[in-house]
């Protein structure tokens, strides 16, 4: 409890014991509060993982139907729409350390990055072994598009806190 609390308190007539006691009920539910926050941390993690997985999934048949601008806009657009979820999750955990953060922050955009490589990569030989006429995407174009538009909402984000303070 603050200083200034704590005076204002026993101005109004709480005696020691009681501040003690207000103290040690408000530091555990800190505790408990962190506690829960590091559990809803790991669970959006693994929502946004899995949000990736199915996105990833989802990108299949644009990759081999699709080519160019109207590919990397749709590649861009789904991106953008898990970077504000994954935005949303995992900034929105007030309690958590900074270190947390930013190790989201580097882990996630990772993950999505080698996930739409592999679906890249997976659906270029779809592409090859039914012989279309559309060419082989680049996966390391496509997943830096993908990690770029994944990522921006989050540095927006900071940017915005950042000219805040």
């Amino acid at each position: 409890m603050k200083q200034q609390r704590r005076y204002e308190l026993k101005q109004k007539g709480w005696r020691e014991e009681e501040l003690v006691k207000a103290e040690a009920i408000l530091d555990k539910a800190t505790k408990h509060d962190i506690f829960f926050s590091k559990i809803v941390f790991w669970s959006a993690l693994v929502v946004i993982v899995f949000a990736n997985l199915l996105i990833s999934v989802v990108l299949i048949p644009f990759l081999i139907a699709l080519y160019d601008l109207v590919l990397y806009a749709i590649v861009a657009v789904l991106g953008l729409v898990i970077g504000f979820l994954y935005n949303f999750l995992i900034t929105d955990i007030g309690l958590l350390e900074t270190k947390h953060h930013r190790a989201a922050s580097i882990i996630i955009p990772i993950i999505a990055f080698g996930n739409v490589v592999v679906m890249v990569l997976t659906s270029n030989r779809f592409i090859e072994s039914i012989q279309l006429n559309n060419q082989p995407h680049n996966p390391w174009i496509v997943a830096a598009i993908f990690a770029g538009a994944f990522i921006l909402p989050y540095v927006a984000d900071q940017i915005r806190i950042a000219f805040q303070r």
